[in-house]
């Protein structure tokens, strides 16, 4: 399943950026917390963790104002790795430099979960950001898990009980 939304997730993008007027490349790194949510019923549980993410991001401009941002991060918090895959659409308020974002965000678990939570989750995540100049900028993103992360087998012993992963991430970003 995995392969099949990498591969619909590539061609959209190389789709795009055939329309594109100009693309750039940059890196991007910062501050993560991640919040894992546990409920059954009305019963609810969560905890967070702090860390750090970096990665790579392709910036679609498709004109001045709307842009297409697809990227892939590692997280890591308190010895939980993830791996982050968005792909936001950000609209560029006026000149101003400001902007917000919205999009799909793949988060996949680099750790071992012995068949208990799958690895793959979906999110939905909303941000806004500030180009400070044409290179450097700044974000914040939140992002909401759609997905229960909990596996068919626990599902099938629990159906009242979700596990969701929600993050939190403020960086620093550099474009080429």
């Amino acid at each position: 399943m995995f392969r099949k939304i990498f591969l619909v997730a590539s061609f959209a993008i190389l789709s795009i950026s055939a329309y594109a007027q100009e693309t750039s490349f940059g890196l991007t790194a910062g501050y993560l917390n991640g919040e894992i949510k546990a409920t059954e019923g009305s019963l609810s549980e969560s905890d967070s963790a702090s860390g750090f993410y970096i990665g790579a991001l392709a910036d679609i401009a498709l004109n001045e104002s709307f842009h297409i941002t697809p990227g892939v991060n590692y997280g890591n918090a308190e010895e939980s790795s993830f791996l982050y895959i968005p792909v936001m659409a950000q609209y560029y308020i006026a000149e101003s430099g400001f902007f917000v974002q919205a999009g799909p965000q793949g988060t996949i678990s680099l750790e071992d979960n012995l068949g208990v939570v799958n690895s793959f989750g979906l999110d939905l995540a909303l941000g806004a950001g500030y180009a400070i100049n044409e290179n450097f900028f700044v974000e914040a993103k939140y992002s909401i898990e759609l997905t229960n992360r909990l596996s068919d087998e626990v599902r099938d012993m629990f159906p009242d009980t979700k596990l969701k992963l929600n993050s939190l991430m403020v960086g620093l970003g550099y474009k080429f």
